[in-house]
């Protein structure tokens, strides 16, 4: 009696999908631009990021912080694009969701930290509260944005909140480490080349994953674009920017 012919099983593309590669080139191209000209300050000197990774003193919280901001900057898209690689390599879906998780705990935890530290740090009442009114919403806006996801059980598009997050954080750090200096240099294009592709690639992951990594049968979501979309986030940030750039006015108008 002959055998039935059986449908060979068909594995998801991983390593070589379009999730994986955008993830890892759009992470690798800000990882390099840590050793790239940033700016060119009024002195003529050069600000090349990896350069004011600070060492001078291991037991100061200030200078953990800074670090860890600056390396997470530039090492988050590249730290991200290695752990969906192995993912990918393990097809694995509960292996994605603990490092979804953990990289969730270990966010909120150094934003609780950096929030706590910088408001610790205030000498009077008048820089406490710009330092509470600057940091606290972004802290709270981060974590009801992300955890309406969750709620949802939308895990997928947590784990892309998370991510643009992060590039958005590494991208006013990035200014700040420009801050008061001369002109930018093509280090700083780069950035923002990078950034944007990580934008971009964390998106198509997020539509792409459950296809490109584990289950093919999975079908491929496309993006959703909606004008109305598109008007509420150009009304979000042109709020979020008339809001930081009112507050300070406001605390000086309270305590002159």
């Amino acid at each position: 009696m002959e055998k039935p012919d059986q449908q060979p099983t068909i594995r998801p593309a991983g390593l070589k999908s379009p999730t994986v590669i955008s993830l890892q080139l759009a992470g690798l191209l800000v990882f390099v631009c840590l050793w790239l000209p940033l700016c060119r300050g009024c002195s003529g000197t050069t600000k090349i990021p990896i350069e004011t990774f600070t060492a001078s003193s291991l037991t100061d919280v200030g200078d953990w912080l800074f670090n860890f901001m600056l390396l997470g900057s530039y090492c988050n898209g590249l730290i991200v694009a290695v752990l969906m690689s192995v993912t990918a390599w393990f097809a694995s879906e509960r292996l994605w969701k603990v490092f979804f998780l953990t990289q969730l705990v270990l966010t909120l935890s150094i934003g609780v930290a950096l929030v706590a530290y910088s408001m610790w740090r205030c000498t009077d009442f008048e820089s406490f509260l710009k330092t509470a009114l600057s940091a606290l919403p972004a802290l709270f806006g981060f974590s009801i944005w992300v955890g309406l996801a969750i709620q949802r059980r939308a895990l997928q598009s947590a784990w892309a909140r998370l991510q643009h997050a992060w590039t958005i954080a590494a991208l006013f750090f990035v200014h700040l480490l420009m801050l008061f200096e001369g002109s930018v240099l093509y280090g700083y294009r780069l950035t923002l080349i990078g950034s944007v592709g990580m934008l971009v690639a964390v998106e198509l992951a997020r539509h792409r994953m459950q296809h490109d990594l584990w289950d093919v049968t999975q079908r491929v979501l496309r993006p959703p674009f909606s004008i109305r979309g598109t008007f509420i986030w150009t009304a979000f940030f042109s709020t979020v920017f008339r809001y930081y750039r009112a507050m300070e006015p406001l605390c000086n108008w309270i305590f002159k």
